[in-house]
């Protein structure tokens, strides 16, 4: 699977000051894990991460794909986990973009600067 993003791409991107778009409606995603499917909802986007909300189990915390209905299959890495939540970090490639793009065009700025 992907390789982990090192401390390169938290500076590259300045995760932590980056403005992240909290979405108006439910966005579904499927994520496998560990070679199990989990279904989730994406909360917020920013470049190179998410935040995703999980109802059930939850996904354990390695490398994992992300299936999104209009992006397509996002190769991704768990940066945290916390309850119900877990923050992703991706490489920025044509399907991560793709979500990217689709979110920032429907999404709200948050006032909350966070790291994914």
């Amino acid at each position: 699977m992907s390789s982990r993003v090192g401390p390169e791409h938290l500076r590259d991107f300045e995760r932590r000051r980056s403005l992240r778009f909290v979405l108006p409606r439910e966005e579904r995603v499927t994520m496998t894990a560990a070679g199990k499917h989990y279904q989730g909802m994406l909360e917020d986007v920013s470049i190179g991460g998410a935040k995703l909300s999980f109802v059930g189990e939850m996904p354990p915390p390695v490398d994992l794909r992300v299936a999104h209905d209009a992006a397509g299959e996002i190769l991704g890495t768990c940066m945290w986990h916390d309850g119900q939540s877990m923050g992703i970090a991706f490489s920025l490639t044509d399907p991560a973009l793709r979500l990217i793009s689709h979110c920032l065009r429907q999404g709200v700025p948050s006032t909350n600067v966070t790291a994914a």
